[in-house]
């Protein structure tokens, strides 16, 4: 399989599920939802800026993207820990990241170039809300069976994708010089990581009916 399709096609999984169960998720399930639609929306345009108009560099798009998932994301773990934190923290923290990127790229990177720094800040901070949730879930004991809870598939998604993605983040740029080869390999790499955030993602928002019957039997 060419790995353009292997890389954009596991977001369909989430997308279509979503679409499904809509109706029954939360405000911060939709919160996340909109960000898998976002995702699919920037693989297509990937797909035929690749494929269709030949662009080997879409960088660009790809800078615009860790800007907004951060905002998704970011507005999703304010949601779900807003009864643990304050709102206006993770507010404030998006504010600053989307702040420091702009003038990253405006000053400091090309943006036909990966940006290394701002991506792993961006990998660090979404680690530590992961974290947070876990503590809350952990402090509250309200779950009697964690894999039966849609938010325990989703955060596993998250911890696990970015956690694994921080190195890919921060030698980037020093891999594509040392090696295209080697380079190759870390993009397996992270295909391999890409389906797997999107299955958990998925079996989370599977899971949802079932977790909103048990609550109300």
């Amino acid at each position: 399989m060419n790995l353009v399709v292997f890389n954009w096609t596991p977001i369909l999984l989430p997308f279509v599920i979503g679409w499904l169960n809509y109706r029954a998720f939360d405000r911060s399930l939709r919160i996340l939802f909109f960000f898998v639609v976002y995702g699919t929306v920037n693989e297509v345009i990937s797909l035929i800026l690749r494929s269709g108009l030949h662009l080997q560099n879409t960088m660009p798009v790809s800078n615009l993207y860790y800007m907004v998932e951060f905002i998704f994301l970011g507005l999703f773990y304010r949601e779900v820990l807003k009864e643990k934190f304050h709102p206006a923290i993770f507010v404030m923290i998006i504010f600053l990241f989307e702040a420091a990127s702009i003038i990253n790229l405006l000053f400091f990177q090309s943006l036909y170039e990966y940006p290394s720094a701002m991506q792993a800040i961006s990998k660090i901070v979404l680690i530590s809300f992961t974290l947070l949730l876990f503590y809350k879930i952990m402090d509250e004991a309200r779950i009697q069976n964690l894999w039966k809870e849609p938010l325990v598939y989703i955060n596993v998604a998250v911890l696990v994708y970015y956690s694994g993605n921080l190195f890919f983040s921060v030698m980037f740029n020093l891999i594509l010089e040392y090696s295209r080869a080697f380079s190759k390999i870390t993009t397996y790499y992270f295909s391999i990581l890409n389906t797997l955030f999107y299955v958990l993602i998925a079996l989370g928002f599977w899971r949802v009916k079932s977790s909103r019957k048990r609550q109300l039997a």
